[in-house]
């Protein structure tokens, strides 16, 4: 008996048994969030893991959970075992189906390793040139105007600056939008407090309330809400599966558009 096998021995019986038959068990309490975990196991493991509900409120549930963390140093809920041995908590189920994708792939050859993969993080490691691309080509509405406005004859001054004030306002719904994006392939997706579809109109309702302001009020207020959603994005974002390095952009992008919105506002104290 390896030494896999003898440590299982120890292991509650409900648990063995959920092993005979599947690859992986989550273990659970009732209050447990295991919405990411469900969605990466069906993708991986589709009809090969099930899921062991331990509400704590259970004399008995308690007693299995002690058993478990006696025999496997299990501290946290969810719990996920494997029947090579535990795996831990959802950072090491990640780790843990990633590195069963690539073994899975790298049997089949490089064209199995791409299938392997899941798509998402496929598409974290290969959309990032287009994502820069059109996140640049984003800006330069941002600094035409709001440096161009230094050079454009007066009459056409408050055009271009008004024009700013309204780009500005599409980008921040823009930005909004994406957690629409995010929930439609999530349903569990929040942004704090809020549901993340109530949070995706939230900057565009502040936009529109800020171009009702004076023009100087309005590019203000703008800036102020780019760097604001930018802060709720990097809270809310984080651990999610981005494309590389698509923080580092945002935050670039927003430091562009803050910039441009204060070179109009000194246009405008200038004159």
């Amino acid at each position: 008996m390896n030494d896999t096998a003898q440590g299982m021995s120890s292991w509650p019986r409900e648990l063995r048994e959920a092993l005979e038959e599947h690859e992986v068990v989550a273990i659970t309490s009732g209050l447990s969030d295991v919405r990411e975990a469900e969605a990466l196991l069906d993708a991986m493991l589709p009809g090969q893991w099930v899921r062991l509900e331990w509400g704590m409120g259970s004399a008995h549930n308690r007693e299995q959970f002690h058993v478990l963390q006696q025999a496997t140093g299990a501290d946290v809920l969810p719990f996920f075992v494997a029947r090579d041995g535990p795996v831990g908590g959802l950072p090491e189920l990640r780790e843990y189906l990633g590195a069963r994708a690539v073994t899975a792939g790298a049997s089949r050859g490089r064209h199995g390793v791409a299938e392997a993969v899941p798509s998402s993080q496929q598409a974290a490691e290969g959309s990032a040139p287009v994502l820069q691309v059109l996140g640049y080509g984003g800006l330069i509405p941002f600094v035409a105007l709001g440096f161009g406005a230094w050079m454009a004859q007066p009459e056409w001054q408050v055009f271009a600056l008004e024009a700013l004030a309204f780009y500005g306002a599409v980008i921040l719904s823009f930005l909004g939008a994406i957690h629409w994006g995010l929930y439609l392939a999530d349903r569990g997706h929040r942004v704090g407090p809020l549901s993340a579809p109530v949070w995706a109109v939230v900057p565009a309702i502040l936009a529109w309330l800020a171009l009702l302001q004076p023009l100087p009020e309005a590019l203000m207020t703008l800036a102020a809400l780019f760097l604001g959603v930018l802060w709720v994005d990097r809270l809310s974002l984080r651990g999610r599966c981005l494309p590389r390095g698509y923080m580092g952009l945002r935050m670039a992008l927003t430091a562009g558009a803050i910039v441009s919105l204060a070179s109009g506002l000194a246009v405008i104290m200038a004159g």
